[in-house]
């Protein structure tokens, strides 16, 4: 499995994969990493776990 990294394109499972995005920031929080994504074709910030998100082939 390739590695998240801010910079990746990524979609989110949750959301059935409905939004691209593009990894902007990787933090951590309470000891869980924390992906902090921007959309790429909408105006829209949000954040997932990397276990929710799957890298654009």
């Amino acid at each position: 499995m390739q590695q998240i990294e801010i910079g990746s394109l990524v979609y989110r499972k949750s959301y059935q994969k409905d939004v691209l995005f593009k990894v902007s920031d990787i933090r951590y929080v309470n000891g869980k990493k924390v992906i902090i994504l921007k959309g790429v074709d909408v105006r829209l910030i949000a954040d997932a776990e990397e276990e929710d998100l799957d890298i654009k082939q």
